[in-house]
């Protein structure tokens, strides 16, 4: 939408706006990381069971998705200077609120209020790409790409810092000298032009408020199901198959505009489709791991916090040196399925690596683990990010890259309420769990049994065997699949 769009303060040649993609960029990925790694903390500071947590994470993804669908509207309005000045400062001001909030009614608003904002950065980041010389883009992709890990990888031992400082509190007051710092790097590198009344997507907000709900009920009903087992309730599937009417309905409208919000009808073919299911399954990848390890090192194996953030930023730092190593390496040797597959056998490699038979294990015992999840990540995202785009018509690459952040943002979210409900249910009374519990219990204890027997660190032994299992269906249908090959 913005390609070739002036900006003012481009300088041919200049760093000026490539600091600024990596500025803008980064901001969502730097907070994102922080609250994931700290999520124990936050938990026992703002007074919210991990439940409650779980479910503030499931309303940043659902103000996250219904401001992704909004993002176009906006932009045509506003223009992107001020919409991501905008944004930033609304996610300051989400910070705020969760910094000074004594409870989850607050905390979850703050939050809520980060993941309208924090949906702009990411696209907004990408788009810049565009206003670039051509012959800068490539330059332009690999700050993208880089700045967005390295603020993952960095997230955890800036959190450990803050934590240290001030307290569980002061993660939140951060985005607030984020956000200044972000808009005076990158305010005169963003496009300021709007687009003319006739060429404006039509969509009425009320519209995007039954999206909102199509949305939140999925993911009410992945809060219910890991809770019932086999036997699921019947309000869980009244929700669940609303929702998806909800959500139909919505795409069925969009499909008819002749100036959507989305152009669905560009974007139906086999190659997008396929990327998008499987950019799902990366991000699930991400979320869950993300919130697992953290959780695991520190409170289940008793590793202190600056431990736990130097290892987790260990593999972090390993995605962003694959990731980086693969965007060079790709261009010559395209094999997207042959890095899919080493990357979903990796993970599975890694999971199983770090559960461990010793009641005290080093940091040295779990590095192979925590390298192979970091390696794997961009291995089978990385491939799918090349291919997932590469026949859509200019015009409508805004549109897939929205949709694209859409399903990230449900990835992640689902995949944090997943874990989260399901080390619920791992938690209780052998004899009340469902039997998919007792089936991962018996496999995580068959890698070697736990001496201390702590009932989180069976947990996740136990979700990290099924994630490890988890990665044969993926793998088959990756094999299996023609578009990304």
């Amino acid at each position: 939408m913005n390609a070739g769009m002036p900006v003012a303060g481009r300088r041919e040649g200049s760093s000026a706006p490539l600091i600024a993609i990596g500025a803008v960029t980064s901001v969502e990925f730097v907070e994102t990381g922080m609250v994931m790694f700290s999520a124990d903390s936050i938990a026992a500071g703002a007074a919210v069971d991990e439940q409650a947590l779980a479910f503030s994470f499931t309303l940043y993804g659902v103000a996250a998705i219904f401001m992704l669908f909004q993002h176009q509207w906006v932009v045509e309005r506003l223009g992107y200077r001020r919409f991501v000045l905008l944004s930033l400062g609304v996610f300051a001001l989400g910070g705020l609120l969760c910094a000074v909030a004594d409870g989850v009614v607050a905390f979850s608003v703050g939050r809520l209020l980060q993941g309208l904002a924090g949906a702009t950065f990411f696209t907004a980041g990408r788009m810049m790409i565009n206003d670039l010389p051509p012959g800068r883009r490539t330059a332009g992709l690999l700050v993208f790409v880089g700045s967005l890990l390295a603020g993952s990888a960095a997230a955890p031992l800036l959190a450990a810092g803050l934590l240290a400082a001030g307290g569980w509190r002061a993660l939140f007051c951060f985005p607030v000298l984020q956000a200044l710092c972000v808009a005076w790097v990158a305010a005169g590198h963003l496009s300021h032009r709007v687009a003319p009344p006739e060429s404006r997507s039509t969509e009425h907000w009320g519209w995007l408020t039954w999206l909102a709900l199509g949305v939140f009920g999925l993911q009410l009903v992945i809060h219910d199901i890991p809770h019932a087992g086999s036997d699921v309730p019947a309000r869980a599937l009244w929700i669940g198959l609303g929702s998806v009417a909800i959500l139909a309905l919505f795409t069925w409208r969009q499909w008819q505009l002749e100036q959507p919000l989305i152009n669905t009808r560009a974007l139906w073919q086999a190659r997008y489709l396929m990327g998008i299911a499987l950019y799902f399954t990366g991000y699930g990848m991400i979320g869950a791991i993300g919130y697992l390890l953290p959780m695991y090192l520190h409170r289940g194996l008793g590793f202190a916090l600056f431990d736990t953030a130097i290892l987790v930023s260990v593999s972090l730092g390993a995605s962003v040196l694959t990731a980086l190593v693969h965007i060079c390496v790709a261009h010559r040797w395209p094999w997207h399925r042959v890095y899919m597959v080493a990357g979903l056998a990796l993970y599975a490699l890694g999971t199983l690596a770090l559960v461990r038979p010793e009641a005290h294990p080093t940091g040295w015992d779990l590095l192979p683990g925590v390298l192979a999840t970091g390696v794997a990540i961009p291995l089978f995202i990385g491939p799918v990010a090349f291919g997932t785009f590469s026949e859509l018509h200019a015009s409508v690459f805004s549109h897939a890259y929205q949709i694209k952040n859409v399903v990230r943002q449900f990835g992640l979210s689902s995949s944090v309420a997943m874990a989260s409900l399901f080390l619920q249910v791992l938690a209780i009374e052998p004899s009340q769990r469902p039997a998919w519990a007792w089936v991962l219990s018996r496999a995580s204890e068959s890698l070697g049994p736990d001496p201390g027997g702590d009932p989180l660190r069976a947990g996740v032994s136990a979700l990290f065997v099924m994630l490890a299992v988890a990665t044969v269906p993926a793998g088959i249908v990756v094999i299996v699949q023609r578009p990304l090959r």
